[in-house]
Formats: C-alpha cells, structure tokens, sequence
C-alpha cells in the first residue's frame, strides 16, 4: 500500500500489524509514527528502493510503555 501524503500515524498494542505503507522518499515532512518501541523495533521493511525504510519515518514511542513484570507478579 501507497501512502504518499501520510502526515501521522497512531498505532497502540496492535502487535499483530508488521509493516507500515510506504511514503514518497522526495517529501521534506517525514510522517510521525506514534507507537511503542517494541513493535518499531519488529516493524519489517522493503528498503529504500521500495520507499519503505524506517529512515522515511520518524517515530516518537509514547511515555507509557509496555510494562516488563516478573511471572510471579500478582496484580490487585
């Protein structure tokens, strides 16, 4: 998928998405991605010939993140 006037993008515990559309590579304005780092850090890419890099993107990963408890942890 194509989405060459993309400005934002908000993605929150959606884990099962893998790859973002890709952008045109001549804009100035990167589209920001609101997301966790986690699932950035997952992301797949087609590279930069296919427009689809993560150098085209800027990502701004949310102050809330996913929290890392131990396997014992009882929550109340």
């Amino acid at each position: 998928m194509s989405a060459p006037n993309l400005e934002t993008i908000r993605i929150r515990g959606c884990w099962g998405l893998t790859r973002l559309p890709s952008v045109s590579s001549s804009t100035t304005k990167r589209p920001k991605v609101d997301c966790e780092k986690d699932w950035w850090d997952n992301l797949k890419w087609d590279g930069l010939e296919a427009n689809h890099a993560p150098s085209l993107y800027e990502p701004r990963h949310s102050r809330y993140y996913k929290a890392h408890l131990p396997r014992c942890t009882v929550l109340r």
